[in-house]
């Protein structure tokens, strides 16, 4: 905690009034405290762990929230302010709209936000400005259309919207940037024309004018629309307000209605929501865009529950992309970070009510919050939501914006086949294949079975359970139970062209493990310990991959990091020469705090020997479990099925010479007279037995692992020692490719 004299020095310095706010910090004792101080309604900006395992909450503070948090003994101090904050905001106290130079009102006849849109488009035939309805105040929310007046089924509509928290100007500054960009200088671009003839393109750049214009002339931080509340509070969280997950817990929005995330009476309460609710029935979109500040990042659903998972995340992925190739770069000066981090609305925090996860769960929209630029500063200031009046910087957050608002645009008109900065879309896909198997199949495909090569030699078929989140627009999830597939040596899924040969698993379970780095944890996903570190580098054997394509990693993860602090990150490499060059080729930011599946492609591998992995915790509390690397093809159960329709007079072996592991062996069953095998080089030394209490007639060699170390290559002789007395020898030939 901070001292009670920094809470006394933060009222006496900004005298709060009962509607002011300010941007303030404290330490809580744990992760698990923040999720209390957002069931208190306090609007949580931040939250960074620090090493000793408590957190630093950034938030926006109202007195309410002061008394509310003192009483816990958590007292705030006011975060340092940016060069200039201050200023600016003396400007505006004193001046009002007047003292800007570039941001503007809502209200002024000259030149604020309705006045401005109308003399564009009074200037461009290709500019329409509506009003899609009246805000509590009665003030237009404006929609601009850009390219034909009409509209027109056949080319798809894309939606831009801004503002729906009234103090984020810098968002409203980009939305009306976007406006002049599509309007002047797309139609200029190569292709530009054609695409822009191709979308009925929307932005609406002040989803909240009350609320907007509030900023400018009382509260510079006020968030909310201005909605007289019952209790005497003014505002509702319009953003917490649709329909979707509308009031599914107390941490994600808040019943309390003197709380800046107050959610509101019923989804759908404010004219404001419900103005763009019924604009987006009428112009159904396939993509959209709701611009925020701040904190450099691209959210997608699902936000509403830590963990939870879309069945689209590969679609989404592929159109914001990964922290390793973002679909956004952060070019502002003094930006803590240097990319917008993509990823799941929960990675920030959740939410429900949330305009991203409705208009995806209602329209199937690729839809996405665009949380602009982090801003600076050096000291831990903050631009925060005081970005500057500065020309320059605003255009370059523009800039930094525009290639995945171009981007989205592009892929409206087929998103299954969408590409993006990481590649294009992917057909059917494991996301799992241990402890439990996981598949993205296609919308179209009926549903799909599971094959499984186990330890014990044998193929069986497990049944998949739908995931009811994962039921998405593209893809749909299934499942299977971990316990059916926890031995799999391979996982094949016939009926979509899907198999996985898992080269090598690790679990954190085997005190002898090759994998070296992490500790172990008993918080696992899988088995009884998992690997965890903040600081350390888990690292693996090689395994042999030679002649092996379609090189997968999979694993299971949790993490406590920030996205407003990326340098807390995890980070994930490859050497294919024994650790002399690393290659990153997943990089994880945010908070994570339940487990959740990674699948990495391994394309940096192709054509290698060996292969070695890495995980590097860089200051991020970072917990991993069920490692698997695995192949995108198998003989395993081509081997399983010849080796048991061989003749059973003799010793049957699934290939021979053996070229790659494993080897099934298969012998004749003799009832419940048990057997052993035996394995012995040409010396007569024993290099393998292992023992069965009854008789399976199946088992399965890993020529790689033999004693911890591989075989030599040579010729062996495999003896079967049956209940019945009777022994079966044949040899074997080992004979790996130079």
């Amino acid at each position: 905690m901070l001292c009670v004299g920094a809470a006394v020095s933060l009222v006496a310095a900004r005298s709060l009034a009962a509607q002011e706010r300010v941007t303030a910090r404290f330490e809580v004792e744990s992760v698990a405290a923040v999720d209390s101080v957002r069931r208190l309604g306090v609007d949580v900006v931040e939250a960074r762990p620090l090493a000793d395992g408590r957190v630093r909450v950034v938030a926006v503070i109202s007195p309410r929230d002061l008394r509310l948090l003192a009483a816990r003994g958590w007292v705030p101090e006011e975060v340092p302010r940016a060069p200039g904050a201050a200023a600016m905001e003396a400007r505006r106290l004193a001046l009002g709209a007047r003292a800007f130079t570039v941001y503007r009102d809502f209200d002024d006849p000259a030149r604020g936000v309705a006045a401005y849109l109308r003399a564009l488009a009074a200037a461009r035939t290709n500019l329409t400005v509506d009003s899609i309805g009246a805000s509590v105040e009665g003030r237009p929310i404006l929609a601009v259309k850009i390219g034909a007046s009409t509209d027109a089924p056949s080319r798809p509509n894309v939606i831009y919207v801004a503002t729906y928290h009234a103090r984020e100007w810098a968002a409203a500054e980009v939305a009306l940037r976007l406006v002049v960009f599509f309007a002047d200088s797309l139609p200029l671009r190569p292709g530009g024309a054609a695409l822009l003839a191709g979308r009925d393109v929307w932005v609406i750049p002040v989803a909240n004018p009350d609320g907007y214009e509030y900023t400018f002339t009382t509260t510079r931080l006020w968030r909310k629309n201005r909605r007289p509340n019952a209790d005497g509070t003014f505002g509702i969280d319009l953003n917490r307000n649709h329909a979707t997950f509308f009031a599914l817990d107390a941490a994600g929005s808040s019943p309390d209605p003197a709380s800046d995330i107050y959610r509101g009476t019923a989804a759908e309460s404010e004219p404001e929501t419900r103005a763009i609710a019924a604009f987006f029935r009428a112009h159904p979109p396939p993509a959209s865009i709701t611009y925020h500040t701040y904190t450099g990042a691209i959210l997608y659903p699902w936000g509403q529950a830590n963990g939870a998972l879309t069945g689209d995340d590969g679609l989404f992925r592929v159109l914001a992309g990964t922290d390793v190739a973002p679909a956004m770069r952060d070019s502002v000066p003094g930006s803590v970070n240097d990319r917008y981090h993509p990823g799941p609305g929960w990675h920030l925090y959740p939410t429900n009510g949330d305009f991203a996860d409705w208009a995806y769960e209602e329209f199937g929209a690729a839809a996405f919050t665009v949380e602009l630029t982090s801003g600076c500063c050096a000291g831990g200031a903050y631009y925060g939501f005081e970005f500057p009046d500065d020309d320059t910087l605003l255009t370059r957050v523009t800039r930094d914006a525009l290639p995945f608002a171009l981007g989205l645009l592009q892929a409206a008109g087929d998103l299954p086949n969408a590409v993006g900065s990481t590649g294009a879309v992917a057909g059917a896909a494991f996301e799992s294949v241990w402890p439990e198997v996981r598949v993205l199949a296609p919308k179209a495909a009926a549903r799909p079975s599971l094959q499984v090569a186990t330890d014990s030699g044998r193929v069986v078929t497990r049944p998949f359970t739908a995931d009811p989140l994962g039921n998405g627009v593209a893809f749909a999830r299934y499942v299977t139970d971990s316990a059916a597939v926890r031995d799999a040596r391979a996982v094949r899924v016939a009926s979509l062209g899907l198999v996985a040969d898992i080269l090598a698993r690790d679990g954190a379970e085997s005190p002898a493990s090759p994998w070296t780095g992490f500790v172990r944890t008993t918080d696992a996903f899988e088995g009884a310990s998992a690997w965890t570190d903040n600081t350390g580098v888990l690292t693996s054997p090689d395994i042999p991959v030679a002649g092996r394509s379609g090189l997968t990693l999979f694993f299971w993860t949790k993490h406590a990091g920030s996205v407003f602090t990326q340098e807390l990150q995890g980070r994930v490499e490859i050497s294919t020469d024994g650790g002399a060059i690393w290659t990153e080729v997943a990089r994880l930011v945010g908070a994570a705090p339940v487990w959740y599946p990674v699948a990495v492609p391994l394309t940096a591998a192709a054509g290698a020997s060996t292969l070695r992995v890495r995980f590097t915790a860089d200051q991020m509390s970072w917990t991993i479990d069920a490692i698997a690397v695995t192949a995108g093809e198998t003989s395993l159960f081509d081997a399983v099925n010849a080796v048991a329709s061989a003749p059973a007079a003799a010793v049957a072996f699934s290939a021979d010479p053996v070229r790659t592991p494993p080897v099934f062996i298969r012998w004749p069953a003799v009832g419940t007279g048990g057997a052993r095998v035996d394995v012995y080089s040409l010396l007569g030394t024993r290099v393998m037995t292992q023992s069965f209490t009854t008789d399976p007639g199946l088992f399965q060699w890993d020529t790689e692992s033999t004693t911890g170390a591989p075989v030599a290559n040579g010729v062996y002789m495999v003896v079967v020692a049956r209940g019945d007395g009777s022994r079966l020898r044949r040899r074997l030939f080992i004979a790996r490719g130079p």
